[in-house]
């Protein structure tokens, strides 16, 4: 038995629009996993998640988030299932500087910067502050590990009857803690979703430090894991749909199950993607 990601969003840093993305997709990062008919788990909520559409309430959320930069929850203020107090919402993370997660999503949605206040919002909203142990939704096993990037990026493992799905998004490669903890947490993984915003060459000259990885990284992280899938994600905003063609046949001379993802990609994790 396996199970369903649905790829809403995997553009990185900022959403963009234009024919030379239209493959691609401009969203940023959502992925989408139905637990059952009435519960649903998000990693992230970037503007992917906006693809989601009208959902018949009472419906749940649970949405474990990677970080909080803007990216990556750029879908809250504008996600209508939030509007409506019949839904519940369980927020996971890491305490991001330190601060909660409730305390962090309202400090960017609130007037100045948005009319009205994520507090305000009237659905049921809980939040679950990540402490080491593994989380268990709806007969999913969720581990996790701390990676690097700019104020700290979390990596997550769903496990379900056998079929194990991996997504490291916004980490950057080089520290070796990280990548320790980064191969331990994709052993054997089913799918891998790693970030492969940059060249190699990009990342030695200029982005170091920018908290994303390369292509070059993604495909050795994915053969010393012994994952049987990669896919990459994050998306640098400026790649166009052929430069991320390009980036995917570079990768695949190295790890040759490699695919990028596509905005509305839907993804078997388990046996069907080990045929």
């Amino acid at each position: 038995m396996g199970f369903t990601v649905v790829c809403r969003g995997a553009r990185g840093s900022s959403p963009v629009s234009g024919l030379q993305f239209h493959r691609y997709g401009g969203a940023t990062t959502c992925f989408e996993v139905a637990l059952t008919d009435e519960h649903r788990l998000l990693i992230d909520a970037g503007t992917g998640a906006l693809s989601i559409g009208a959902v018949s309430a009472p419906i749940r959320f649970s949405i474990l988030l990677t970080h909080v930069h803007w990216d990556h929850t750029q879908a809250l203020p504008f996600f209508a299932p939030l509007y409506d107090s019949r839904n519940r919402f369980d927020f996971y993370g890491h305490r991001p500087n330190g601060i909660g997660i409730e305390d962090a999503l309202n400090t960017v949605m609130q007037p100045p910067y948005f009319p009205v206040s994520f507090r305000s919002a009237p659905s049921d909203k809980r939040f679950h502050h990540l402490d080491g142990r593994p989380l268990k939704i709806d007969g999913y096993s969720i581990t996790y590990a701390s990676l690097f990037h700019p104020q700290g990026v979390t990596g997550y493992r769903l496990e379900k009857e056998g079929a194990v799905l991996v997504v490291a998004t916004d980490v950057e490669h080089g520290d070796a803690a990280s990548d320790d903890a980064l191969r331990d947490l994709a052993a054997g993984a089913d799918v891998l979703i790693y970030d492969a915003q940059y060249h190699p060459e990009e990342w030695a000259t200029t982005k170091k430090g920018w908290g994303h990885s390369t292509w070059e990284a993604a495909a050795e992280l994915a053969k010393a894991a012994g994952a049987k899938r990669l896919l990459l994600t994050s998306h640098d905003p400026s790649r166009t749909d052929q430069e991320i063609d390009a980036i995917c046949d570079l990768a695949s001379q190295r790890f040759p199950n490699t695919q990028a993802v596509a905005e509305g990609m839907v993804v078997e994790v388990g046996e069907v993607s080990r045929r």
